[in-house]
């Protein structure tokens, strides 16, 4: 364990953050040699990957994938029928019809595994704290010279950390402009790809401590040049402009402006640019709200993926008494606006999201609580998310510390 990774400088070392930034993130690839070849051995191992994958029931044809020579191995071919843990017939990949296919050369593709071991982990929490998005890691074996995927780019940035053997990543100078998780691009063909991709930019050999970062959109292609090769790869979402939209759209609909009827047919034109200019200009008015720019914190806050949280059997025994916080506004109320949810007082109403439309409405229900009760009440939200939002209500004056109302 002395090589743990703990922040994203422990990843890219001994490229510091600073050059990172300012030379590569969201420019071009880094290959970074490792000092260490046991660099990420706490981070993922053979060893490791093998206690997982014996770990029979909580794998499926959609977490564990069998390729050959970039062609998916249908379901049945890998797996056989058996009872999941919920009780249901599912389809569980085979050991032995697993091996099979190893054996002829294929690759193993085992999806979302960030939460599957603490190394990696803290990985994945590592690159979501620095960059404030979404980290999911997916883990790639291959074997004998057989390639798993055709050039391609992907949607999100690429950390690709190799743990064992030697592989060989082929970069292409074809690069797509601020792609996202649309069908517009994730439905590309492959002809497209192999028109697109353009000449070879760099051809770089993965051993095992290396790291390789690829912005997103950039094509690339990779080829076990060992026996056994595998690594890790960490996909890095943000939070883009779209996402922006989405909350103004939900502020807009919690407006009467935005539900009212374009003007009748006998108004002419002219009343309808009137009418598109003046939804414009409170669409402005909005964007530039301290309402939008608290959402968007807030959004930004919790855009990462929810993982651990336990900590037994220090976790069972009786906790002691923490802050708790009182309602001070008695008129507060949560209202469904057709599904636009707002937080009402005498004073106006104020846009919330949908997911927090619930513990609000407890909150004010409750009259006094403490966020580690607000917690447990919703155990869905996302840790950090129940602070969020007391600090929110706290700076409204919605609620205020107990000791004080008293």
């Amino acid at each position: 364990m002395s090589n743990r990774i703990r922040s994203f400088a422990d990843l890219i070392a001994p490229v510091t953050e600073e050059e990172f930034f300012a030379n590569y993130h969201d420019r071009k690839f880094l290959h970074i040699r490792a000092q260490d070849a046991e660099k990420f051995a706490d981070v993922m191992s053979w060893d490791i990957l093998t206690d997982m994958l014996n770990m029979t029931s909580i794998w499926s044809p959609t977490s564990l994938g069998v390729f050959l020579d970039t062609k998916a191995i249908p379901a049945e071919q890998y797996c056989r029928e058996a009872i999941d843990r919920n009780g249901q017939p599912s389809l569980q990949p085979d050991a032995e019809k697993v091996k099979t296919w190893l054996r002829q050369g294929a690759s193993l593709v085992a999806n979302d595994i960030d939460t599957l071991w603490p190394g990696t982990a803290a990985a994945a929490n590592a690159l979501e704290q620095r960059f404030g998005g979404k980290s999911q890691s997916n883990l790639y074996c291959s074997w004998n010279q057989h390639q798993a995927f055709d050039t391609h780019f992907d949607t999100h940035e690429v950390f690709a950390l190799h743990i064992g053997g030697e592989k060989v990543w082929r970069l292409y100078e074809g690069r797509l402009e601020q792609p996202i998780a649309i069908e517009a691009f994730k439905g590309l063909d492959q002809k497209y790809h192999d028109e697109h991709r353009g000449e070879v930019l760099a051809e770089v050999t993965l051993r095992p401590g290396d790291l390789l970062y690829i912005p997103r959109g950039q094509y690339h292609d990779a080829l076990a040049s060992s026996d056994a090769a595998m690594h890790l790869t960490f996909g890095l979402t943000h939070i883009i402009g779209f996402d922006a939209m989405n909350m103004l759209f939900e502020l807009a609909m919690a407006d009467p402006l935005f539900r009212a009827n374009i003007p009748l047919p006998e108004a002419g034109p002219a009343a309808r640019r009137l009418w598109l200019n003046g939804m414009a200009d409170r669409l402005h008015e909005i964007a530039k709200s301290d309402v939008m720019a608290e959402n968007l914190e807030f959004l930004r806050d919790s855009f990462r993926y929810y993982r651990g949280g336990f900590d037994l059997p220090s976790d069972g025994l009786e906790e002691s008494v923490g802050e708790r916080f009182s309602v001070v506004v008695k008129s507060l109320e949560v209202v469904d606006n057709n599904g636009q949810f707002a937080l009402l007082s005498a004073k106006g109403e104020v846009p919330i999201p949908p997911e927090l439309a619930d513990p609000i409405a407890w909150i004010i229900a409750r009259g006094d609580f403490s966020p580690t009760e607000l917690a447990a009440q919703f155990p869905s939200l996302q840790d950090g998310v129940c602070d969020k939002l007391v600090d929110n209500l706290v700076s409204m004056k919605a609620i205020a510390p107990s000791a004080v109302v008293a």
